[in-house]
This record gives C-alpha cells, sequence and structure tokens, in this order.
C-alpha cells in the first residue's frame, strides 16, 4: 500500500490517470461498519481487474479540529490504521491534514478535488457519510455532485452494519463504551479486542511494574479501573497483564507469578513494546 499526502497527490497529479475506487471517510476505529464499507470497495476494484482501491482518509477527526467532539482522542494511532487498511487490501492511502483552511472548503469543492487525483470510477461511502462546511454534503448530494467530475462513475452505498440488538455500529459507540470501562463489549463494535499502541511510549524509568505515563497516549483510554489486558512486545510475543488505569499512569503486572524473567529488572531496559489489547474489566 502506498501512503500520500492528500495536497502533495493533488498537486503532483502523479495517479490522474489510474482507475480507481475511492472511499471517503473519518475511520476512526474501523468498526464492523467501516469494514464493510471498505471490504465493499475492495471487492469492486478487484472484480475489474486493473481498478485500484483509495481510501481517502483524515491524520486529525475534523469534529475534534473543530471542537465538536465531546471525545479529544482517537481509537486508533496512526500506525495503527494505516497497518489495519494496508491489510483490508486498500492499495493507495491518501491522509489529509485537517486545517482551518481545509475546513472552509464546502462539499463539493471537496469532492471534486478528490475525483481529480483519480480516473475515478466509482466512490464507496456509509450511509452517514458527510463532508464539506458545516456537512452540508450528504450522500444525496454526492450522488449529484459526482457526474459532473468524473465519466459515469458511480456512488455505491453499502447497508449499515447493525448489531445484535439492532443498534447501528459507530465509532461514537465504541468510544461511549470504552469511557464506561465495559471494554468486553467493544469486540462486538470492532471484530476485536481495543487496543492501545505502545510502540512510541517508553515505560517509565524502565522498571516493573511497568509504568505508563496518561498523558503519553495518542488515543482514548478506559476510564480509571482495573482491566485483564494482553500486552504484545515488538517481536509479537504477548503476556496476560492487570492493567491498573488511576488519574496519572496505566500501571501493568503480570498475571503469572512470578513474573517473566522478560520483566525482570536489568532486562526491561532492552525490550520494545508494540501494543496493549484490553480484554475485560475487572473492577
Amino acid at each position: 500500500m502506498e501512503i500520500h499526502d492528500f495536497d502533495q497527490l493533488s498537486s503532483s497529479q502523479e495517479l490522474v490517470h489510474t482507475k480507481s475506487v475511492l472511499s471517503i471517510g473519518v475511520y476512526d476505529g474501523l468498526h464492523f461498519g467501516h469494514q464493510r464499507i471498505i471490504s465493499a470497495a475492495v471487492s469492486l476494484a478487484r472484480s475489474h481487474g486493473d481498478w485500484k482501491t483509495v481510501v481517502i482518509t483524515f491524520a486529525q477527526n475534523p469534529k475534534t479540529m473543530m471542537g465538536r467532539n465531546p471525545f479529544d482522542k482517537p481509537l486508533m494511532s496512526l500506525r495503527q490504521s494505516t497497518d489495519f487498511f494496508s491489510n483490508l487490501g486498500v492499495d493507495y492511502l491518501v491522509v489529509i491534514d485537517f486545517s482551518p483552511d481545509f475546513s472552509k472548503l464546502t462539499g463539493e469543492e471537496f469532492i471534486a478535488r478528490c475525483c481529480g487525483m483519480f480516473d475515478v470510477q466509482a466512490i464507496v461511502v456509509g450511509e452517514n457519510f458527510r463532508c464539506g462546511s458545516h456537512a452540508d454534503t450528504g450522500v444525496v448530494e454526492l450522488q449529484e455532485i459526482v457526474p459532473k467530475y468524473t465519466e459515469g462513475a458511480s456512488v455505491c452505498v453499502p447497508d449499515m452494519y447493525k448489531l445484535n440488538d439492532g443498534t447501528d455500529d459507530s465509532s461514537t459507540l465504541v468510544r461511549i463504551t470504552l469511557t464506561k470501562g465495559t471494554v468486553s463489549e467493544v469486540p462486538a463494535q470492532l471484530g476485536r479486542n481495543y487496543s492501545v499502541d505502545l510502540a512510541h511510549i517508553p515505560s517509565r524509568n524502565n522498571e516493573y511494574p511497568l509504568r505508563f505515563p496518561i498523558g503519553s497516549f495518542v488515543q482514548l483510554l478506559p476510564p480509571p479501573g482495573v482491566y485483564e489486558t494482553v500486552l504484545v512486545m515488538a517481536n509479537r510475543s504477548e503476556w496476560k497483564m492487570i492493567a491498573l488505569i488511576d488519574e496519572e499512569f496505566l500501571t501493568l503486572t503480570s498475571m503469572t507469578s512470578p513474573a517473566p524473567s522478560v520483566f525482570h529488572a536489568g532486562s526491561v531496559q532492552a525490550v520494545r513494546y508494540d501494543n496493549l489489547q484490553f480484554v475485560k474489566e475487572l473492577t
């Protein structure tokens, strides 16, 4: 998968002749609903042989940047989402560095720029798709705009993914579940345990128990409490851990006693972490 900056790609026009299926969205968390949309785009592109799948997304959640999001941190790091898009079969990931100037674009101006970067054959979005200044463009408007800037491209809208109780799956629902501390309910929404990226965070003083300052996490954390977790190391080995979250630190201790030698004093310094997966709440 190739990764491109939106503005740079718009200026270079290097992929303007690439027949493509676009999927546009914030895609924070990449829950089941997001996966359905992107998988539909990938399937459509592959069914035509030489078409490519393009995801156009944001480095920062526009609602957060504009002060309209009650949750100030994302559900995934950029590293995690990039890996996930690649595993879903996306060919090109185009990332928008959202800014005040970008926020002034109307929906039509934004879609025109998206269509101008590729030879667009189709656009796949969710039912609740909105874009543009004041979210002025939804699916209906998109269907009217796309023919102006492409030659016969279609707009595809997969059915909304619903949970077993009929609730629409959404990033907001995942955030609400996390902030309640009921991490065991998240896999039904994401299709996997919720995980936080640790690759860029050193443990405090390289001591055991492992301590990570709360302020160093780029993602949303569950509230203070005790959780069963799985610590995934950079070498992909996994360790069952108890996570204690308070107002200052996330502290990890092994669920086995004594702790594995990898966490003994003197050995922790050389250890690198990948992510921490939340399995269930304990208190």
